[in-house]
């Protein structure tokens, strides 16, 4: 009787230790879901021919690139299969939403195409790029996302809001950068533009990833996976306020660059968030649940069984 009670025992504390697992490897899962999500992401591998003209596919589905510019970005070999080469006056644009100019109004009404684009909190920005030079010009744009405030949409009146480039050209307004550093920025809803730029320029005619991240500790630039040391030229490094709307992205304008795999991630989509929320726990508490009636039925049928045979004394 005594080795049945420790077996017993036993199956108890393996029943429970099933729970644990379970529940920790519910967890584990629940907490990949909350992360982060991608919104856009294109391979630059390949130009396919639509109606608004040619594209480059977004992997989503949803983004789909628009090349702009005569002659348009060439397809090349890249970091991985293909890339896209740009001559410093072409591009690759990505709608938003688009901006109605008639009739004239007072404000811009505006019709939304992509509105998982307008990213409001923490955002990353990365891409593999080939610079085998720098184009006189502010911003050697890689990815640019921007708005324009009226209805006449001039683009030189084109307001930037978030976006990872290469900073050239002589500097204005009191700025302070090394030509060629890399730069990452973000308007915010209160109204204030910042700006980071790393202390040294990228190396030029090599493949290298470069990255921009605005998270709960601020913007953050990597070159291939190491933070850079930055100077803020702009505003300040953990900028306040959620990351203005805008009405359309830009890759590759202004630049000489060869770019290769752009990815665009929300690091706190608040609808992911709130439905492993709501959902998360009563998934563990029938995980619990059901894990407990298979012990306890087990532990039962177990306790019966040894009453009936039991040896009589």
């Amino acid at each position: 009787m005594m080795v049945q009670k420790i077996f017993t025992v036993k199956v108890l504390v393996f029943c429970l230790l099933a729970v644990t697992l379970l529940s920790s490897l519910f967890l584990v899962a629940a907490n990949a879901q909350i992360g982060s999500i991608t919104v856009g992401e294109w391979p630059m591998d390949e130009i396919k021919p639509s109606d608004s003209g040619s594209i480059t596919p977004d992997k989503t589905g949803v983004n789909n690139g628009i090349l702009v510019g005569d002659p348009e970005p060439a397809l090349v070999d890249g970091k991985y299969d293909k890339a896209l080469k740009f001559d410093g006056e072409n591009g690759i644009y990505v709608p938003i939403k688009f901006v109605v100019g008639f009739p004239p109004m007072t404000q811009p009404m505006y019709v939304p195409i992509s509105q998982n684009l307008d990213v409001q909190k923490h955002v990353q920005i990365s891409a593999w790029i080939y610079v085998p030079s720098l184009k006189n010009a502010d911003y050697n744009n890689i990815v640019a996302k921007c708005t324009h405030p009226d209805q006449n949409c001039d683009w030189r009146n084109t307001i930037r809001i978030l976006g990872l480039a290469i900073r050239a050209g002589t500097p204005e307004n009191g700025e302070q950068y090394v030509e060629g550093a890399l730069s990452g920025y973000v308007l915010t809803d209160n109204d204030v533009f910042s700006e980071i730029v790393t202390t040294q320029p990228v190396p030029l005619n090599q493949w290298i990833n470069v990255e921009f991240r605005r998270d709960t500790t601020g913007m953050h630039l990597y070159i291939n996976g190491k933070e850079q040391a930055i100077n803020v030229i702009h505003g300040v490094q953990n900028p306040s306020g959620n990351i203005l709307n805008g009405t359309e992205y830009y890759f590759g304008h202004d630049s000489f660059t060869t770019i290769d795999n752009i990815k665009i991630t929300d690091l706190s989509p608040e609808n992911i968030t709130e439905n492993t929320f709501d959902i998360g726990p009563n998934i563990m508490i029938a995980i619990i649940a059901v894990a407990l009636i298979f012990a306890i039925s087990w532990l039962l049928r177990r306790a019966i069984q040894l009453w009936i045979i039991r040896p009589k004394i």
